[in-house]
């Protein structure tokens, strides 16, 4: 039972500290990856962002995208695919200068492949309805592209500070930390796992028909590894985004990502093929597979520790002092108490775990979500 317990216990810390301490020494060794040319390639681009009933939030973003696209002298296309809004997105787009792809309500998949019909750009720039721009995101993000080895470039996503979604706001600046930190390592020794979808940007040629029940950042960004190219992480191409408020939104957002992730990820079996991808594939593993199934850990080993703990170990007592407590502060948050500092992110923390080990349990019993709908947020 010592045994088993301890493996439990190594398994998750291996995973979401272990691992990004490797990477991060190893990418510390080797530097910052040399590129082929200073300069920003004169590339054709179209921004795209899929929408549905986004008019409370599309008018500010397409304003920030017009602010960056001043900051790009080459010829660029702004468009948006409407997914059978009912409000006043299409009104809101075209008054802003978008070009608009109407479709009818089929989920950001098939809005997507429509959209990409009407892309002219050499470079697709994706990005969320809600995410706002830095004034100097695009040349940023684009001049990845002097190097013909990319195929695609990830974008950093911050979560902006507003006292609405304060609650969640701190575990999410925390978390988009630590994925950034990640990012920037995992480029320097074999490229990005896969890009966020709140930023990032692909050659149009590699952009492959994207599958309805994948999380499409993941499956449209992996395309590019693979084939054969690598993913680049550009730090200062940034947006910015509200945390979500309501820890409700919060947990079933976990689910639903985590259940299509793994989907994409069954679909891109292959690239966990080392002698296909190299050391891309243990990293893939590790990065997205084993960070979603090491939360189902946590139960037994709360309940093994419970059970040495009484047999008379403190060590254990210690441990399971600490799983009943992180759960406690967890099950307040979500139903309400107000939490104030370092207890609002083990709040958010153990709600992650929890969304991700619920979500990897619905995929394995066979759940699927193939209808894409946004998160709004919440008093």
């Amino acid at each position: 039972m010592q045994t088993a317990a301890w493996i439990l216990l190594i398994l998750p810390i291996a995973v979401f500290l272990g691992y990004p301490a490797l990477v991060l020494v190893a990418a510390s060794l080797r530097g910052p990856r040399e590129r082929p040319s200073a300069e920003t390639p004169p590339l054709s681009i179209t921004i795209l962002i899929c929408a549905h009933n986004e008019a409370r939030t599309l008018g500010e973003k397409l304003a920030s995208v017009n602010r960056a696209l001043s900051a790009w002298p080459h010829d660029a296309q702004l468009l948006v695919a409407d997914d059978g809004s009912t409000d006043d997105t299409v009104a809101i787009a075209r008054a802003r200068g978008a070009e608009v792809v109407v479709a009818p309500r089929g989920g950001k998949a098939a809005a997507l492949n429509l959209a990409m019909r009407h892309a002219r750009g050499e470079v697709i720039v994706m990005t969320d309805a809600d995410p706002l721009f830095d004034d100097q995101t695009l040349p940023a993000l684009l001049a990845p592209f002097a190097d013909p080895e990319i195929g695609a470039v990830a974008g950093r996503v911050e979560t902006l500070r507003a006292r609405r979604t304060a609650r969640f706001a701190g575990a999410d600046r925390l978390f988009r930390s630590y994925e950034s930190s990640l990012r920037l390592a995992e480029d320097r020794l074999f490229g990005c796992i896969s890009a966020d979808g709140g930023l990032y940007a692909i050659r149009r040629a590699l952009v492959p028909h994207v599958v309805a029940d994948a999380t499409d950042d993941f499956f449209v960004s992996t395309a590019a590894v693979a084939a054969g190219h690598r993913i680049a992480f550009a730090g200062d191409a940034r947006v910015w985004e509200h945390s979500i408020a309501g820890s409700r939104q919060q947990f079933r957002r976990r689910v639903r990502i985590t259940v299509r992730g793994l989907t994409g990820l069954w679909r891109r079996r292959a690239l966990m093929n080392p002698w296909r991808t190299g050391w891309y594939a243990p990293a893939l593993f590790l990065h997205k597979v084993a960070r979603r199934l090491v939360p189902l850990t946590l139960l037994p080993l709360w309940l093994l520790s419970g059970a040495l703990a009484v047999a008379g170990s403190g060590w254990w007592l210690l441990v399971f002092a600490a799983l009943t407590a992180a759960a406690s502060i967890a099950t307040a948050g979500a139903l309400g108490v107000r939490l104030i500092g370092p207890l609002r992110i083990v709040s958010g923390a153990m709600l992650h775990l929890a969304g991700l080990a619920l979500g990897t349990l619905l995929f394995l019993g066979g759940r699927r979500y193939a209808q894409w709908t946004p998160q709004k947020d919440a008093a």
